[in-house]
């Protein structure tokens, strides 16, 4: 019985993996106009232009890296125009990160490549909800 779960989890890991992967695959030509790596284009992802800016420890954890490396890579994304880092307005021993015009539509482009590109572009609302719900249940780091 074990043996049999132990199978469909590789199963399992390895399909998401490979969505990963082939996504990744699918923002290649972002990547290259931007001349961004996967993981630089991942922290545009999640700076939402239409809310308040992250600061750097809020982008941390949503990219799962540490302080250290969002630092990095927004020296990279500075350098490249794209994003600008400010004193928090609520905190000012924090910053915040802040889209450039053009780290929007850096962002936009690869937010559009994902949505139109990524395998997961064809699924059907009903089962992209239950993807969602599904890989939304899994235990966090944390726990």
């Amino acid at each position: 019985m074990q043996d049999e779960r132990a199978q469909k989890l590789s199963e399992a890991l390895f399909a998401v993996y490979d969505v990963v992967a082939r996504t990744n695959d699918a923002l290649e030509p972002a990547l290259q106009e931007f001349a961004l790596t996967a993981v630089t284009a991942h922290l545009l992802w999640v700076i939402d232009p239409d809310a308040p800016a992250p600061s750097m420890s809020t982008a941390a954890e949503r990219t799962h890296c540490t302080p250290q490396n969002v630092t990095f890579m927004c020296h990279q994304l500075e350098a490249k125009g794209l994003v600008t880092r400010k004193p928090s307005p609520t905190d000012l021993r924090q910053r915040v990160i802040e889209l450039t015009t053009e780290g929007r539509v850096a962002r936009d482009a690869i937010v559009k490549l994902a949505s139109t590109s990524s395998p997961f572009a064809g699924v059907d609302e009903s089962d992209l909800t239950k993807i969602t719900e599904l890989l939304g249940s899994t235990p966090s780091r944390q726990d």
